[in-house]
């Protein structure tokens, strides 16, 4: 593998909350559009089971 000098480091542009309307408004986690540091847009989910380990390190930037 060649060392590029480049981080594999993410930044997190925008997330926001999923909420299913069709059983009233229960929480389905949140989707995020991060971008990477070749400017390369990439959507992402973090399921509700998971969010109470995820959701402190979640921040736009």
């Amino acid at each position: 593998m060649t060392n590029t000098g480049h981080s594999s480091s993410t930044v997190q542009v925008r997330f926001w909350e999923a909420w299913n309307v069709n059983c009233g408004g229960e929480l389905m986690g949140v989707d995020m559009l991060l971008l990477d540091f070749q400017a390369t847009m990439m959507p992402a989910t973090v399921n509700v089971n998971r969010l109470a380990a995820y959701m402190p390190n979640l921040k736009a930037g």
